[in-house]
């Protein structure tokens, strides 16, 4: 069970991608511990998502995985 605090929505030109479909990454502080993440693709849950907040305002395990993450999708 993850404790999802946190929401990361990538947009870009993604294949096989429907319009309003994104992929997106929902985390917990300690991501990559005991709070885990989980990938999603389809329409992110807008109705749950509260305030936007910075990259850098982000705990350091999800600034890591966002940025791991982007760069797999992208092959970077």
């Amino acid at each position: 069970m993850t404790a999802e605090r946190y929401t990361a929505v990538f947009t870009g030109l993604l294949s096989l991608k429907k319009p309003g479909e994104y992929a997106y990454l929902r985390m917990g502080d300690d991501p990559l511990g005991k709070d885990g993440y989980t990938i999603h693709r389809g329409r992110p849950p807008y109705g749950e998502l509260g305030g936007e907040i910075s990259f850098t305002d982000l705990p350091e395990g999800c600034q890591h995985l966002v940025q791991n993450t982007y760069r797999k999708m992208w092959d970077l």
